[in-house]
């Protein structure tokens, strides 16, 4: 159904444009915001027709759930219609010249893209756009994208291949150094050459509770629609006192690297703990590997690129909000979509689920001292601060700046990878509803990032096993360089 919303028009005014291009560097990055306020203010998009039509097996469709005899974390719902998603044939694309494109109705590309030819967006921002394309399409959206002048780079033949690639690797690399790992691996299996399930995670956070009773306590903050626990764990010998870290991962469910980061960034800080500079010990941390850990789970066992949660809609056919769209701050504003079947569904009302409620509420309460929020997705390799919601900078923009540069340059030479640094509209253009944005402007919480983590698009989401360690090393990295900076 459409809303009033869905159909306001609105004029984008000579001062909002000059703003932009005072506050913007780059021409390419002015003309990309420029098209994205206009492709969602200017015309009211009727989408809803086509929208419903491109209901396929892409996983958004609503399946019948019946309740089992148990209730644990795995079994508690029961999914009659399962049956893994395969994407046999799917290839990923890049796409340049984007600004390019323009359609007669301001439709947006990856709304094309998605709708009418199969697409699922991986990954957007000011100079390419990444989509993966199903077998059936890829003759018709190649030749729409031939003629509309734009160039395509194919990133991977077939991502299936990649996702049997990544499940194999992960197998090898465990069972061939079984005997080492096991005389060294936690009670809980935890190790770092593969990815592992809510459960193993879990069952870890609930390990190091008990190895360090002291100065740790394990909370859960709320559960999801479908009964899971949302995990915080807190380390501190000083709660009371200390300066906060919040850290979290897993809100976008197929960013398998970022619960596995934040896993180890948790596993180093207590690791050796009596060892650690002051600037570590005399912290309060709080980190949750997964906030979405319904959608993660649906990664695990169905879509292997389900990004949302599992969220039931007023859509008959459809699941799932973009948690990552859904906090309250430009929740209306661009980068999100209206519809339930997008992947960037922002949800019927700000903070509408259960995951984003329970964070706020939980951080809300912690906001005294609350010196930094760090959120951990893939890909891009990125390190960036607000605004995302709209096109300014916050005040002390130098500060996170520098902060930033020094992080990016303590990687490099650590592990050769290339990060950037930089303010998220300018890279990743305007997407309201973040969570960072969130923390930053309801909170007032100076340090706040957001990491891409590896890669720059080769693998995407679909990282390899053998990448975890390093990557997540990376991740740590980023997380003592912040916390030298508000020592």
């Amino acid at each position: 159904m459409k809303t009033t919303r869905d159909r306001r028009k609105c004029n984008l005014s000579r001062s909002t444009a000059t703003t932009l291009a005072t506050t913007l560097r780059s021409p390419s990055t002015v003309l990309f915001i420029l098209l994205t306020v206009i492709a969602y203010r200017t015309y009211a998009l009727d989408l809803d027709e086509e929208k419903d039509q491109f209901i396929t097996n892409t996983g958004n469709q609503k399946k019948q759930f019946a309740p089992t005899t148990t209730v644990n974390d795995e079994t508690r719902y029961l999914d009659v219609n399962a049956s893994p998603i395969h994407y046999d044939g799917t290839q990923l694309w890049r796409i340049y010249n984007i600004t390019n494109y323009i359609d007669k109705n301001l439709m947006p590309l990856a709304d094309i893209l998605e709708y009418k030819y199969g697409g699922n967006v991986w990954k957007e921002n000011v100079k390419f756009l990444d989509v993966s394309i199903t077998k059936d399409h890829l003759k018709s959206a190649r030749q729409f994208l031939k003629q509309n002048h734009m160039a395509v780079e194919i990133l991977n033949e077939n991502v299936q291949k990649l996702i049997d690639d990544e499940a194999a690797m992960g197998v090898n690399l465990t069972s061939s150094d079984f005997g080492k790992r096991t005389r060294k691996s936690t009670a809980s299996g935890m190790h770092f050459k593969d990815y592992h399930d809510l459960d193993t995670i879990y069952s870890f956070m609930r390990e190091i509770r008990g190895k360090y009773p002291n100065i740790c306590r394990l909370y859960s903050i709320g559960k999801t629609v479908e009964g899971r626990d949302l995990k915080v764990l807190r380390i501190s010998e000083n709660p009371r006192d200390y300066k906060k870290i919040w850290i979290d991962g897993g809100i976008h469910a197929r960013e398998w690297v970022s619960p596995a980061t934040v896993t180890f960034i948790l596993y180093k800080l207590l690791a050796n703990w009596t060892d650690q500079p002051d600037y570590i010990r005399h912290k309060t941390w709080y980190i949750m590997p997964v906030m979405n850990p319904d959608g993660y789970e649906y990664s695990r066992r169905e879509n292997r690129l389900w990004r949302k949660n599992r969220s039931p809609s007023t859509h008959e056919q459809c699941y799932g909000v973009d948690l990552n769209r859904n906090f309250d701050i430009g929740w209306e504003s661009y980068g999100s979509s209206t519809h339930p079947c997008s992947d960037t569904y922002r949800g019927h009302s700000p903070a509408s689920e259960l995951e984003t409620q329970a964070v706020v509420k939980f951080l809300t309460k912690r906001k005294f001292n609350l010196h930094s929020y760090l959120t951990f997705h893939s890909y891009g390799q990125l390190m960036v601060y607000p605004w995302a919601y709209r096109a300014v900078k916050v005040k002390d923009a130098n500060i996170l700046q520098r902060v930033a540069n020094t992080a990016v340059q303590r990687i490099a030479k650590k592990t050769h990878q290339n990060y950037r640094a930089a303010v998220t509209y300018e890279v990743l253009g305007i997407a309201g509803g973040g969570s960072d944005d969130w923390c930053r402007a309801a909170l007032g919480t100076p340090y706040v990032y957001t990491v891409e983590l590896r890669d720059r698009g080769h693998y995407g989401f679909i990282l390899p096993p053998d990448q975890i360690l390093e990557t997540a090393l990376e991740g740590y990295i980023i997380v003592d360089t912040v916390a030298q900076a508000i020592n």
